[in-house]
């Protein structure tokens, strides 16, 4: 198996699957170790789990594990056959042994000779990892386990009111934990202090998406929204609370346009809002209007878009000069050029046939 033995929905969508991929299983010819016999010998190939046995000749002594295992395609490490005379190893020589790679020694890692004979030998074992640590406001999913192989994955989650920072797994990887978990706080502290305001039943902390509700004593006025929200540990902008001489009302409505943000009850003096034209209507005169001494300034207007259909056409045996549609839409100002169908003739003069749209009206030419 590769990747992640669990897989964990995280915001509606799922972690990546593991694969299971086909490994090289087997071992070949058993390692050649000087002065030494296999016993039961056998032929290769050996499978993964498989073990072979070594003996050491007369007047040798064999120092670490006297078998070797296939895993996954390798076979562990020999031991040897070391000879008893002192004349071959000195008395005071040493051997330092080292782990393959996901195994950690066990013992003196060093073997001496010492009296025609050397010291116990260290071991190999797996490497493993101890408890899953605990991460500041995670909590672990699933079963706990007092130790973990390699490659072994666990799984975390926030606990509520915090949202996960990046990766929420870790692995065991040569007897150590790899990743950090991280949980960020999505709840507010207290709301922004707003001048000349108080907020009833106040409280320390807030929940993500909470609200809080501003009051403005007395006699000022509130402009901006009065409720502001804890959105991913951030408060929402506040209103303001001002003295309410020059204060303006609702903008005033204009036909078919409106104004970009959403209307308030009150407007501060230099306060400003912007309009915006629906579909095909133009706009003239300045799109953003400003609080003065109480008064909104001029509003722009929304000019009516000219619409040419056949049935229209059709009246004055007239069709559009560039174009084949049916039916067109033309802003104010814009020019429309025309000429007559078929076989008739213009009866209005040459000028007529380039048409200007004026506030929604056009003068049609004709043709008879």
């Amino acid at each position: 198996m590769k990747g992640a033995r669990k897989i964990q929905c995280v915001d509606g969508e799922w972690t990546p699957l593991p694969v299971c991929v086909e490994e090289d299983s087997t071992c070949g010819d058993v390692p050649e170790l000087d002065h030494s016999e296999v016993v039961s010998p056998a032929r290769p190939p050996y499978h993964h789990g498989e073990s072979v046995a070594f003996t050491c000749g007369e007047d040798f002594t064999m120092i670490g594990q006297s078998s070797v295992t296939c895993i996954r395609g390798t076979w562990t490490q020999p031991p040897q056959c070391i000879a008893n005379r002192l004349n071959s190893y000195p008395h005071g020589q040493k051997y330092t042994y080292t782990c393959n790679r996901g195994f950690r020694i066990r013992g003196p890692a060093s073997v001496e000779c010492s009296g025609g004979n050397w010291s116990h030998p260290p071991e190999c074992t797996k490497m493993t990892c101890p408890r899953p640590p605990s991460y500041d406001n995670a909590i672990l999913v699933g079963q706990l386990k007092n130790s973990y192989k390699p490659g072994d994955h666990v799984t975390y989650r926030c606990q509520e009111h915090y949202q996960m920072d990046g990766p929420n797994v870790v692995e065991c990887r040569d007897g150590i934990w790899i990743g950090t978990p991280t949980c960020k706080d999505l709840s507010c502290g207290s709301p922004p202090t707003v001048q000349n305001a108080f907020i009833p039943n106040q409280k320390t902390r807030y929940r993500h998406e909470e609200t809080a509700h501003y009051q403005c004593r007395h006699p000022f006025g509130l402009f901006g929204n009065a409720v502001v929200t804890c959105f991913s540990g951030n408060w929402t902008d506040p209103p303001e609370c001002k003295e309410s001489t020059g204060k303006c009302g609702r903008p005033p409505a204009i036909d078919n346009g409106d104004i970009t943000t959403t209307s308030l009850a009150v407007y501060a003096p230099g306060s400003s809002v912007e309009y915006q034209c629906q579909a095909f209507y133009e706009l003239e005169g300045n799109r953003r209007i400003t609080c003065r001494d109480g008064q909104w300034s001029e509003p722009p207007k929304c000019l009516d878009a000219c619409v040419i259909s056949e049935e229209e056409m059709e009246k004055h045996n007239i069709e559009l000069r560039y174009s084949y549609a049916k039916k067109i839409y033309s802003r104010t100002k814009d020019f429309v050029e025309f000429r007559c169908r078929g076989y008739y003739r213009k009866v209005s003069p040459d000028s007529a046939f380039r048409v200007q749209c004026r506030e929604g009206k056009m003068e049609y030419p004709t043709c008879a």
